[in-house]
């Protein structure tokens, strides 16, 4: 049940990603759109965490890992990963970025003491290369019109974003062993995530830009709102009844996903070259192996 959750967490995640992408194209508010976003996440989940969970479950000493969580990942990290791609680029930042599934699980294995076996790091390994060719092909075919200039001090953007997303992740584990409630987990780490981004929307001076946003790309950025509700839901029960080895790499693969809605909606800006499907194989095959895991 935990891969059939992750693999929803991926396919929603990975709808997301198309439609924040097509409301980018009329509306280029990155920041925006994603205050949008997690603005219908805090709100579903609030509603739902008062209509379903008692009160008394409301504790600090049990929610305070999904309250760090919030505040690595999508907090702190969405906004280093929106610095990475301003000085690095796409492909080179996406990359990095995409390797964060290496982090929790080698957490998980350290801390939670999770099994593993020769099976499952192959496979793991099989999807985080995969994601990361995928993702460095993918930056390739959307280069910007300009070079950046590189800066070996510029990888501290996405290489803290992907630790900041890895540890978020096992922290939202440990989080769920303490209390099991999928629901509050994701109501509080996706609180704290929304106060850290509305402190940066104030702060860079991009609030002027919510009134800004096309009709058009406004639908695209609520109906991301709601199918990243589906995603952290059920991104938050397969950490609940599963293990992060096998959980994080299925969950991560969203990527793919975003990828065959571009080509099959938007064939006039995306190809498939050999390495994206070197990349697929690697993916798929690694899923696969991950789902017969025991």
């Amino acid at each position: 049940m935990a891969i059939l959750f992750a693999l929803m967490t991926a396919l929603a995640f990975g709808t997301d990603n198309y439609l924040i992408r097509r409301g980018l194209i009329d509306s280029p508010y990155p920041l925006v759109a994603a205050f949008i976003t997690l603005t219908i996440n805090f709100s579903f989940f609030i509603v739902l965490s008062l209509l379903l969970i008692p009160f008394e479950f409301f504790r600090m000493d049990w929610v305070y890992p999904f309250l760090i969580a919030g505040i690595l990942a999508p907090g702190c990290a969405r906004a280093l990963s929106y610095k990475g791609l301003e000085t690095l680029g796409m492909s080179i930042n996406a990359p990095i970025i995409n390797a964060e599934s290496l982090v929790s699980v080698v957490l998980a294995l350290i801390f939670l003491n999770e099994p593993i076996h020769f099976r499952m790091v192959v496979g793991i390994l099989c999807v985080v290369f995969g994601l990361v060719l995928l993702s460095y092909e993918t930056g390739q075919n959307q280069k910007e019109g300009f070079s950046k200039e590189f800066h070996y001090r510029y990888l501290f953007y996405p290489i803290t974003a992907s630790a900041f997303y890895g540890v978020s992740i096992f922290l939202r584990k440990l989080g769920l062993n303490r209390l099991d409630s999928p629901i509050l987990g994701a109501t509080f780490t996706a609180g704290m995530s929304w106060c850290l981004l509305t402190l940066f929307l104030i702060t860079s001076g991009n609030t002027k830009r919510l009134f800004q946003v096309k009709k058009k790309s406004f639908i695209y950025f609520l109906m991301g709102g709601v199918v990243t509700c589906i995603a952290w839901l059920s991104f938050f029960h397969a950490l609940s009844i599963g293990k992060v080895v096998i959980v994080t790499p299925i969950a991560s693969a969203y990527s793919l996903f975003t990828l065959c809605l571009s080509y099959l909606l938007l064939r006039h800006v995306e190809r498939i070259s050999l390495k994206i499907g070197v990349a697929t194989i690697l993916i798929v095959g690694g899923v696969v192996l991950l789902s017969f895991a025991k």
